[in-house]
């Protein structure tokens, strides 16, 4: 009987968490679209700023598919934890505007990242977002209230690092 009611509870408790997870950054680059896309629409290119890339230089990658756009693929393998292994397929590349990706995120299902790229004279604001909808997954909605501020600082530290890398030539810290 008490092992019902604690199912119970944490069943009713589990559905009233979140059911999906969205976190968005950007940043204003000194630059054009045309000059950034090629950083965001290339998975080669991504671990010269990635925030996770800095974290365990030791992480294996594989790519398949096209150099970048529709198709590229990006799978890796790390045994830190804050990289961990999964695999990227960008499944969306709208030329100089748009590049939006699946994640594989194991047992918690997909989640889509996407990049918008918005002109802005001189200047390019990149916006940088995550969402993931756990359904009645509640261990992943368990997960997914932990996930949010660990994603928003990577991706502030993967924007700085972007913006420093575009507007100098080296990446930041």
């Amino acid at each position: 009987m008490g092992l019902s009611i604690v199912l119970v509870l944490f069943l009713i408790i589990g559905m009233m968490l979140p059911e999906k997870l969205h976190v968005e950054r950007n940043v204003k680059i000194k630059a054009t679209p045309q000059q950034i896309y090629i950083y965001v629409a290339s998975f080669r290119k991504f671990n010269q700023w990635s925030p996770w890339a800095a974290i365990d230089p030791a992480t294996k990658y594989k790519f398949v598919g096209p150099e970048q756009g529709n198709g590229a693929i990006m799978h890796w393998k790390s045994e830190h934890p804050s990289v961990g292994a999964g695999s990227q397929k960008i499944i969306e590349a709208a030329e100089y505007s748009r590049v939006k990706s699946v994640l594989a995120m194991g047992n918690l299902g997909k989640a889509y990242s996407i990049f918008d790229l918005k002109p802005e004279g001189e200047f390019t604001t990149v916006t940088w977002s995550f969402d993931m909808r756990f359904g009645y997954n509640i261990p992943g909605r368990i997960v997914g209230m932990g996930m949010g501020d660990g994603i928003s600082h990577s991706y502030e530290t993967g924007l700085q690092r972007l913006k420093r890398l575009i507007e100098t030539g080296k990446p930041g810290k």
